[in-house]
């Protein structure tokens, strides 16, 4: 879904990677090229690498292997910045997609009346509202048809710093960079791909908790119709009982997950404010777009909390499932370490990444 750069011709091109002329040119080069068929995708996390590996033929899209690289500082707080990273041999693809949160990055869904042509492509940048366009790379996909009387551009941009950094991680030998993903978006790619044809009858949305930041979208028959990011994760949940309950942090980790404790009271403080936005960005769309929103799936760590869940559907009134993402894919056998059963979600972002660049290519 949203592809910041492509590493191995980012010297070439430089800054001029955000201006459309250039972006264009970039991915038109790559297209014209093998297209990648062996990537990983790697969500960087505050505390490890979420990472997956997946093979396209051309018959099916195949999941080989599924981990987490835990960080290599005792405290999990890495941030994968200082030191080339060492995979394991079953993660040596071709090429490597990240996945990153993307805390300062700005997205946009972007509408243009008419056809999107030349004109409306030059006025993406400018329509970001960006501080100084310079120190960000830019990119952005066109999710309506080309023949469509509105035009809607889903745009992302990434700082610079972050964007150029990010590939020096894989400085050298296999895989090759090839893409940046912001895990979020990354999220609802991979959403996007599980429903296969049914993306096309049903309004639904997505929800995916991060760890300190969550993405929401709204689809509309398969096209995107509102995607908003909030400053809330499972953190604020796991802060609020441990303070409640006076536990640790491991231990509100385990009440949250196990039910044995009554926190429905802490979640409702700390959801109402992200569930009133989801109400109001729901009534919105569903006015604008004549929908139902059939359904909310749920994706990230508070999947595993039933009053989390249940706060979302008692708010919003619409079914709440959770989500697995690696549903319609081929998944090979002993793909996952048996102690992540359960735990399918955490590889939503990696997965997407691997997604969205099968689909650029």
């Amino acid at each position: 879904m949203f592809c910041a750069e492509v590493a191995s011709n980012i010297a070439a091109l430089g800054k001029n990677a955000m201006k459309p002329d250039a972006l264009k040119e970039l991915l038109a080069r790559f297209k014209k090229k093998h297209a990648p068929t062996d990537v990983v995708g790697l969500d960087l996390t505050p505390v490890g690498i979420n990472a997956v590996r997946m093979r396209k033929s051309e018959s099916d899209i195949s999941v080989l292997a599924a981990d987490i690289i835990p960080a290599s500082s005792p405290d999990g707080d890495k941030d994968f910045s200082s030191a080339p990273l060492v995979l394991p041999p079953k993660f040596k693809a071709r090429y490597a997609s990240f996945a990153a949160a993307g805390e300062t990055c700005t997205i946009k869904l972007l509408s243009f009346p008419g056809r999107f042509d030349d004109a409306a492509q030059a006025k993406v940048v400018e329509n970001l509202g960006l501080d100084d366009p310079n120190n960000y790379r830019v990119s952005y996909k066109l999710v309506t048809a080309p023949t469509a009387k509105e035009a809607r551009v889903l745009a992302v941009a990434l700082p610079e710093e972050e964007a150029s950094s990010l590939p020096m991680l894989l400085p050298a030998g296999l895989p090759a960079p090839f893409s940046i993903e912001i895990s979020g978006l990354a999220a609802m790619t991979a959403f996007l791909h599980s429903l296969g044809d049914k993306a096309n009858e049903d309004s639904v949305g997505i929800i995916d908790f991060g760890v300190t930041t969550s993405s929401f979208a709204l689809f509309n028959k398969g096209i995107i119709a509102l995607v908003r990011r909030f400053k809330f994760g499972s953190n604020a949940l796991l802060n609020k009982v441990r303070e409640t309950l006076g536990v640790d942090m491991e231990t509100a980790e385990g009440i949250i997950a196990d039910g044995a404790f009554d926190i429905s009271q802490s979640v409702s403080e700390v959801m109402e404010p992200i569930v009133k936005q989801l109400i109001v960005s729901r009534d919105f769309v569903e006015r604008r777009e004549n929908c139902r929103i059939s359904k909310i799936c749920v994706s990230g760590a508070l999947t595993v909390s039933r009053d989390s869940i249940e706060e979302i559907h008692s708010s919003m009134g619409v079914p709440v499932e959770t989500w697995n993402p690696f549903q319609g894919l081929t998944v090979a056998q002993d793909a996952m370490p048996e102690k992540l059963a359960g735990q399918e979600w955490r590889f939503a972002a990696a997965i997407g990444a691997c997604l969205a660049t099968f689909e650029e290519s």
